[in-house]
């Protein structure tokens, strides 16, 4: 049998698994369903018959989740319960994203693994915790979940929620280790995932680590050459922000003993911000203006931006 595959959520990771499985010759649908009523998810699964369901929607603004904590709340844990059992229902198998940002690492040697127990430090991250633990309670013995944690999506792609397009308003970064996900390479370890119906809890992350601040010379060396990168404290980022800032390198040996090779983050971030500088040139100067209007209002909301990012809109 063929797969099918519903989406549940509309941002950066739907869309790119959209357009991923889209162009595998892979049936997938986005379902504008609201997750945080279950009768509209089993029409949805009713409707289009999946044989396998991914969950991306969440309410991720670290901000806007402290002030909005019973909306974040009925999304990102009750309504990913509520997929979670129509999938059980219905015998469909369900993949759900998570957040690694609910493990902190010490230093660059503190690789956190899957069975580590999270240490959330901010409400956000507690709900996905919520999630994780309510997904598989009272489900079926058949029930059939993969829970991925990625850390710090990035890509080539032109959009706001591209972290990487958020540092090129910033004019401070921190010097901390970090791992992260290359969304590009997330698709590809997801759908070998899914072909082998992977269950249990699975760190999707490059391996090795950079800092903030190693990513912001890479953007001033690539993007844009006028980009102020200088040095911040931690602590100085946290006075800005109204949640404590997690640092958080994830062991991927579980990912490499199943997918196979995981490219370092250091390579694929390089290659992939070359290419984020290519796709800026090619880009409509209307839709980077949007995008990048979007990113600086988040941007204002916890640092002063800089002033060089619209030279981003001249070709």
């Amino acid at each position: 049998m063929s797969e099918k595959i519903l989406i549940f959520g509309n941002g950066q990771m739907a869309n790119f698994a959209l357009r991923y499985f889209t162009s595998k010759n892979i049936s997938v649908f986005i379902s504008p369903a609201d997750i945080t009523d279950i009768s509209q998810i089993e029409k949805a699964i009713s409707d289009y018959q999946p044989t396998v369901v991914i969950n991306t929607a969440a309410k991720t603004n670290l901000e806007w989740c402290v002030q909005n904590k019973l909306q974040t709340f009925n999304v990102n844990v009750l309504g990913a319960n509520n997929i979670a059992q129509a999938c059980d229902e219905k015998h469909i198998y369900f993949v759900h994203f998570s957040s690694g940002c609910i493990l902190a690492s010490k230093d660059e040697n503190d690789a956190k693994v899957e069975t580590d127990i999270p240490a959330p430090i901010s409400y956000y991250s507690w709900t996905k915790v919520w999630a994780e633990n309510l997904i598989p309670f009272r489900k079926s013995q058949d029930f059939k979940c993969l829970i991925l944690r990625p850390r710090q999506p990035v890509s080539a792609q032109v959009d706001y929620k591209n972290m990487l397009v958020k540092m090129l308003t910033f004019t401070q970064f921190i010097e901390v280790p970090n791992n992260g996900t290359v969304i590009e390479d997330l698709m590809i370890w997801m759908d070998k995932l899914i072909n082998k119906r992977v269950t249990g809890i699975v760190h999707v992350a490059n391996g090795g680590w950079v800092t903030p601040y190693d990513i912001g010379l890479l953007l001033k060396k690539y993007v844009l050459p006028e980009l102020p990168v200088n040095k911040m404290t931690k602590d100085e980022l946290n006075t800005h922000t109204p949640e404590r800032r997690v640092d958080t390198i994830l062991n991927n040996d579980k990912l490499i003993s199943l997918v196979g090779e995981v490219k370092p983050y250091k390579q694929r971030l390089e290659e992939i911000i070359i290419q984020l500088a290519k796709n800026f040139k090619e880009a409509d100067p209307e839709l980077i203006k949007v995008q990048l209007e979007k990113t600086l209002a988040q941007t204002k909301t916890r640092a002063i931006p800089n002033d060089v990012w619209p030279n981003l809109m001249k070709k």
